[in-house]
Parts: C-alpha cells; sequence; structure tokens
C-alpha cells in the first residue's frame, strides 16, 4: 500500500457525545414554509457535546447568527435548515433567493420556494449549496520542545507560505416538503437529493443519495385525547471512490431506515403517558458486509404541575447485526447494556424567570455511514484499510447525570449554566496511527471506538434587544478516555486517541442600524487537543460580517472569515488556506 502523508489523511470528529435517548415532542411542527428575513440567524446543526436542555421559558439561543460561507468539512444535512423556514402570512413573500462567492473560491445559494397555495396544504421547494475550492494548508508533526509535545501543525514548503495542496468540498441539497392539516392531526412529507463530492491529493469522491421522510402526528386543542406522532425516514445512499493513490476503483452504497414514534393518552394539560416506540437498520454493500440495527421502547409519566416539572421513564433498548463478510473488521461489535434511566425534575425557583433542573438518563446509538460522513467529508473506508477496529460501530452510553440553572432576565438576556458527568462504553473518537502493518511508518488519521468518562461545564447565554444580540457557549470538559496511552494496531503499528478539546466556546455579535445595516462578528474557539502521540493545536476562528439592505426585497451582504489567519483543524490534518471572504446578494420576493 503507497505511504501516505499526513496533510492528506483524514479523521472522524468527535461526533456522538449526545447520544442519550431522546423524546418526540408532540407539540413542535417543523415546516420548511419560508419566512421572509434579509438577515439570517439560525443554530448550528452540527450536535452539541453537552446536553442541550434549552426547552423552558422560550429560551432564545441562536449559537450562531451569521451563515457561515463555508461549513463542509464539520456540517451535515444543514443548509436549508439554516434559513429557519416558517409560515409568514404577513409579508406574503414566496420566494428567496441568496447567492454568493468570494476567494478562495466557495460559492453559495440557496432557493425556496413557497407557492401560494389555499386550503390546508402547503409545500416548498429548496435548493442549497456550499462549495470549497483551493488550497488546504500542509500540515505536519511539529516539535514543542519547551512543552514536550508534537503538535500537528501547518508548515512551510519552500514554494510559499503554506502552499499547500489543491482540493475540493462540495455540497449540494434539494427537495420539495409539504405538509396537510386536519382538524385533529398533521401529515407532512419531505423528499430530497443529497450530493457531496470531494477530493484530495490521493482519493476522490462522489456520494449521492435519495432522502425520503413522512410524519403525522395529533394536533389537540382538547385538555383530554389521545397522542399519536410516527416519523419515518428512509436514505439510499451510493458513494464512489476513485483511488488515484491506490489502484483502481471502489463502490459502497447502503440502505438507512429510520422509524419513532410516541403514542399514549393525554389525561390533562398537566399529565400525560406515552410510549416511544423507535427501530433503526442499515445495509451496506461488500466493503462493510454487514447489516444492523436497534429496537427501542421508551415508557415515560410527564407532570408539569405549578412550578414542578417531572418525567419518569425507563428506555429498553437492544442492537443487533448479521455478522460481517467484508474487506473491513467486523463493524457494530459494541452492545448496549438493554436498560436506561430517563428521569428529569425541575422546579421553578422565580416563576416564569428562573428554573432549577436535573436529569438522569443514558443511551446507544447505530452508527449511520451518513452520519460519518456528515462529521467529515473526506473520511473513506480506504484510509482505514489495515487497521484494527471497525469504522462503524454502537455509541453506548452507560450513564448521564447533570443539574443545572436556566432563565432569563428581564425577558433580554438567558442563560443556562449546567454541569454533569458522561459515561461512555463506546464512543468515536479521533484516533492517530504511527506506522502500521500495512502502512510505511508516518502519521495519518483514523476513527477509532473506546470507552470515555466525562465530567463538564457549560454555560449558554444570549442577549436580545431591538438593535442588538449577542449569543454563544462556553464548554469544559475533564475526561478520561480508556485507552489513554499508546495501544498496538497490526504487527508495527500504534495508535492513540485524541481527547475532546478541555475547553471550547463561540460568541456571537450582531447590531442593526434602523434594520437597514447589520454588522456583526463571531469567533469559534478551542484550546488543543492531546493524544499520547502528537497534539491538535488551539484555534480562534475570528469572523465579521456586514449586510446593507438597499431596498425592500435586495440586501448585498460581505463576510470575512479566519481573519486572525490561524491554523484552524476541526478534523486533524485538513485546515483551510486562511482567510477568506465572501460576498453576495439576497432576492427576497
Amino acid at each position: 500500500m503507497h505511504r501516505i502523508e499526513l496533510y492528506i489523511m483524514p479523521a472522524f470528529m468527535l461526533a456522538a457525545l449526545s447520544a442519550s435517548a431522546q423524546d418526540i415532542d408532540p407539540t413542535v411542527e417543523v415546516s420548511r414554509i419560508y419566512q421572509g428575513k434579509m438577515i439570517e440567524v439560525h443554530k448550528p446543526m452540527i450536535e452539541m457535546q453537552v446536553p442541550d436542555s434549552v426547552t423552558r421559558f422560550d429560551l432564545d439561543f441562536d449559537y450562531s447568527v451569521f451563515d457561515n460561507p463555508y461549513k463542509g468539512t464539520y456540517e451535515f444535512n444543514p443548509y436549508v435548515q439554516n434559513m429557519k423556514p416558517q409560515p409568514d402570512a404577513g409579508s406574503g413573500r414566496r420566494l428567496f433567493i441568496k447567492a454568493g462567492a468570494g476567494y478562495p473560491l466557495h460559492p453559495v445559494f440557496d432557493l425556496v420556494w413557497s407557492p401560494g397555495l389555499k386550503g390546508r396544504f402547503r409545500m416548498s421547494t429548496y435548493v442549497t449549496h456550499r462549495s470549497y475550492v483551493g488550497r488546504y494548508r500542509n500540515i505536519s508533526p511539529v516539535s514543542d520542545q519547551a512543552a514536550g509535545k508534537v503538535y500537528l501543525d501547518s508548515f512551510q514548503d519552500g514554494t510559499g507560505p503554506d502552499k499547500g495542496w489543491k482540493g475540493h468540498d462540495l455540497s449540494t441539497r434539494a427537495g420539495v416538503d409539504g405538509s396537510v392539516s386536519w382538524g385533529s392531526g398533521v401529515f407532512s412529507f419531505d423528499v430530497g437529493y443529497y450530493g457531496l463530492a470531494t477530493g484530495d491529493t490521493l482519493t476522490t469522491r462522489g456520494y449521492n443519495a435519495l432522502d425520503a421522510r413522512v410524519r403525522v402526528r395529533s394536533e389537540e386543542n382538547r385538555e383530554r385525547y389521545f397522542l399519536y406522532d410516527i416519523d419515518a425516514a428512509y436514505r439510499y445512499g451510493a458513494d464512489r471512490l476513485d483511488r488515484s493513490g491506490f489502484s483502481g476503483q471502489a463502490d459502497l452504497s447502503g440502505h438507512e431506515f429510520s422509524f419513532k414514534s410516541a403514542l399514549g393518552p393525554v389525561f390533562s394539560k398537566e399529565q400525560r403517558l406515552t410510549a416511544a416506540i423507535g427501530f433503526d437498520m442499515v445495509s451496506y454493500g461488500n466493503v462493510f458486509g454487514t447489516m444492523a440495527g436497534k429496537v427501542s421502547l421508551n415508557p415515560k409519566y410527564s407532570l408539569d404541575k405549578g412550578r414542578w416539572r417531572l418525567g419518569l421513564g425507563v428506555l429498553f433498548s437492544a442492537m443487533f447485526n448479521s455478522g460481517a463478510d467484508g474487506l473491513l473488521p467486523s463493524q457494530y461489535s459494541k452492545k448496549g447494556q438493554y436498560v436506561y434511566p430517563d428521569i428529569s425534575v425541575g422546579y421553578e425557583l422565580v416563576r416564569n424567570y428562573m428554573e432549577l433542573y436535573a436529569a438522569l438518563g443514558g443511551g446507544d446509538r447505530l452508527g449511520k455511514y451518513s452520519d460519518m460522513l456528515g462529521r467529515f467529508h473526506f473520511i473513506t473506508p480506504l484510509y482505514t484499510y489495515g487497521v484494527s477496529g471497525p469504522l462503524l460501530d454502537n455509541t453506548v452510553e452507560r450513564i448521564s447525570a447533570s443539574a443545572g440553572l436556566r432563565g432569563n432576565i428581564a425577558s433580554r438576556f438567558t442563560y443556562d449554566l449546567s454541569a454533569g458527568y458522561r459515561n461512555f462504553s463506546s464512543v468515536p473518537l479521533y484516533a492517530v496511527v504511527s506506522g502500521s502493518g500495512r502502512l510505511e511508518p508516518g502519521y495519518f488519521m483514523t476513527l477509532a471506538y473506546t470507552g470515555m468518562q466525562m465530567f463538564y461545564a457549560s454555560l449558554d447565554y444570549g442577549w436580545k434587544s431591538d438593535a442588538f444580540s449577542l449569543d454563544g457557549n462556553f464548554t469544559y470538559r475533564n475526561t478520561a478516555i480508556r485507552d489513554n496511552g499508546v495501544r498496538s494496531v497490526g504487527q508495527e503499528g500504534v495508535m492513540a486517541f485524541f481527547a475532546p478539546a478541555s475547553f471550547s466556546g463561540n460568541v456571537r455579535a450582531m447590531y442593526n442600524w434602523h434594520r437597514r445595516v447589520y454588522a456583526g462578528a463571531d469567533c469559534d474557539l478551542s484550546l488543543a487537543r492531546h493524544s499520547s502521540l502528537c497534539s491538535i493545536g488551539s484555534y480562534a476562528d475570528l469572523g465579521i460580517y456586514v449586510e446593507v439592505r438597499t431596498a425592500g426585497i435586495f440586501s448585498f451582504w460581505l463576510r470575512g472569515g479566519n481573519m486572525l489567519n490561524m491554523t484552524v483543524q476541526r478534523a486533524p490534518a485538513y485546515a483551510e488556506s486562511g482567510i477568506n471572504f465572501t460576498m453576495g446578494i439576497c432576492l427576497n420576493l
């Protein structure tokens, strides 16, 4: 097998730290019918690494104020949701278009068309595209003698500062969704296409997927009724891998199906008893050669009376697989513990303004190929061939416990301060491999599963007024990884896991002048991530944003990213070229 240099090797981002069981909230309706707004405020689609407990007092945390022009290396399925489409009968606007490009080249395009239909039927057509085409920085081990550590950092190759190598990452999503309602329920659907194309110095990828989703749920204004909420989703994806650095081509296709439902009587506005039933199944081709699935049952009693909020439940979950006869090692070998607690309690210290809460939970999750691509677009089975351990497996969180305080001050400042403990028997983490029985000596990155314990403290915060808004998150983590030393892989290779950053956070701020001129800044930051072989340096990704509304239907916008010109490695060994600018136009009809 050819030698694989570090700067073109992929890794899989920490993604499954929120694998606890989740309830279906039958009171929430999701729609893409667009509400015309020039400025786009949204939560990121990347999963939080601590529980998102913003569910009380209508807290309004917008973790990202501005639409980052390029999110390809760390987000998936995300782009049309960035526009937060919602019904808006007052504006009468049915068409939204956003387009832009910049340097390095990262085109931006969004389109949402919602025809004005009469009656109870609503629908929208959407297209969204994000890309990066340009240079990635060369990444190499750099020794820090003073700290006694080896860091993965950018270096100069003699032909210019961080000239790096050329690559591309293109993501497109398009589809049609809609809903029809009647007196006691709502039916909704979403049928679409997802396409991903990536390329580095050894491989190119073309991933194409068909998505379909349907949901039917009750919608009752009565105090007593029978609640139902049924949601089913299916994806067929085909991944074509061209191996210029290897030989020949590889094709991988697979089916991914998920079903979740909640059924039960609502006794009153204060009490309900539900049973959530779930089923997930995946089946892939000869590379993995396996079929795997999960079935779950989650009965729960909920009480919301006076100052008290109580949830008493238990999660039963079982994982299964059909064995493996593929090219890679056995997948989905980790098993859950079958029974997990699902308990929550809250007490309003000050009505509508402050609540003290606690929760006890746990759960497991089936690793999907599409989830893997969603965390890092460049990872392929080709890069992990020859490394012991599965590329896809189950995440198992044995237990989680948290407590916190959340609320608001004068309905302007919102906060959620929480702390907790999580214990995983299996979780996917970045890992670095040095030397392998099938590779020449040298570092490269892979995905591997191990056990981990984590103590954390997190603060979500936000301020909102007519002219100014501020929001973000700060999180501290103290982790203990089961294999925190160096372990053998194959005959000659050794591997070590990267721990999550001990501190990370983000800050978003925006000011608007008479809703004509918008100006703001955002910053994502992370301290270093360490392993027993090497470390990933800390970074602060600072962005600035300006938008000018010139007429009732037009606006022009400009964004600058990575203004500090730092080596931002959200995934190890991949960092874009540096400072970037994107400008474009919005049309809102």
